[in-house]
């Protein structure tokens, strides 16, 4: 470690990003993409993180600078030591947290170090209700910026009014990085899909809370209409193994297509006709959805997220009410049966991404974030 701070000594750092999960999930693509963004823009950034070699080599393999900590949480007083000794040699910076516990251990380091030029930025990726206990007040008062992905997740936090300064919270949806060119899949001939039938995709974790048996009920309901429903991902054994038992049931499997894990997915996001989101949970700022924008393709989302903050009914796609079976096969038969109606939709939702949606837009409202 000694080692390191010397190196870093010598390298004018002005952005440490801190990433504490054991396994690579969004927090840490979200890091990944916004630290190659801010390289490119000629920022020097270095990530804190667990040492935990698959994410520490990943991000070495993007041309990163990794220093592990051990990250334990609002009570590990011994990572907040060892990172204040890193940001006293940086000088003037921002570190920028992605959970509150890490928050904790960047506001404590701030304060270790005595470098009062430090800035301690805060993204908030969930929707969950704030904390008012001593411990969390104490670090309200010292975090610079606080920053959600959506207003749903800002208006749930603020619901128990915490002693945080509104002044000091901005709302900046995330965003994707999209390729300047996507080969698309020939997906129908992948899965033998017939050419006059309609292809709704889902992509994403297998997983209760995304409503897939509400997105099975329905797909029950259009047995009749030349469509096929693609579902793209993986999730645990058990519930992968309950969702195909359902689809036997309920006589759709020639409907249904599970596609399992794919990278990258947006060439088979692109050669999907329509795209769908089912929900059952708030979500600040899902990304499936834009990816679908991104590509022309409308999307049926259940309303009940940030999604709806960027998805305009009848817009650039169809809003449903979550657990609702029947008025989601409703939204999926109207994709289905009018062609004119997903062209519309999809030219619009490729408007939309291009103009406020897309991974500039984002980046500007971060950096900006960075420069109060």
């Amino acid at each position: 470690m000694c080692n390191l701070w010397l190196f870093l000594y010598f390298c004018n750092m002005k952005i440490f990003h801190i990433v504490s999960n054991k396994e690579w999930g969004g927090g840490e693509q979200y890091v990944y993409d916004l630290s190659q963004r801010q390289l490119a823009d000629g920022i020097e950034v270095a990530i804190f993180c667990k040492p935990v070699e698959a994410i520490v080599r990943r991000y070495e393999a993007a041309g990163m600078r990794v220093l592990p900590l051990a990250l334990g949480g609002a009570l590990d007083v011994r990572s907040a030591f060892q990172m204040s000794k890193v940001i006293s040699q940086a000088g003037a910076c921002t570190i920028h947290a992605h959970n509150f516990k890490d928050a904790f251990t960047a506001c404590y380091a701030r304060c270790l170090s005595g470098q009062e030029q430090v800035r301690v930025v805060m993204c908030r990726h969930l929707t969950r209700k704030g904390k008012n206990g001593l411990l969390y007040r104490w670090l309200y008062r010292h975090l610079d910026r606080l920053v959600f992905d959506s207003e749903l997740s800002r208006s749930a936090f603020l619901s128990t009014h915490p002693a945080m300064d509104e002044a000091k919270i901005s709302i900046v949806h995330t965003s994707i990085v999209v390729p300047e060119r996507v080969s698309v899949v020939d997906l129908r001939a992948e899965y033998k899909i017939p050419e006059h039938c309609v292809v709704g995709m889902f992509h994403g974790r297998l997983d209760p809370e995304k409503g897939l048996d509400v997105l099975l009920d329905a797909a029950t309901m259009m047995k009749d209409k030349p469509f096929r429903l693609v579902l793209v991902g993986r999730g645990s054994e058990d519930y992968t193994a309950h969702l195909k038992q359902v689809v036997v049931e309920k006589g759709i499997s020639d409907k249904v297509v599970f596609a399992g894990f794919v990278h990258p997915v947006l060439p088979y996001v692109a050669a999907a006709d329509f795209g769908i989101l089912a929900s059952t949970v708030q979500e600040g700022c899902p990304l499936s959805p834009q990816e679908y924008m991104s590509q022309g393709r409308p999307v049926v989302v259940t309303d009940n997220g940030g999604q709806r903050e960027y998805v305009v009914h009848g817009q650039n796609g169809l809003l449903v009410p979550p657990g609702d079976a029947r008025t989601l096969a409703e939204a999926m038969a109207r994709m289905v049966e009018d062609g004119a109606l997903r062209q519309r939709l999809g030219l619009q939702a490729k408007a939309d991404f291009d103009d406020h949606l897309n991974y500039a837009h984002f980046y500007k409202l971060i950096k900006a974030v960075y420069e109060e």
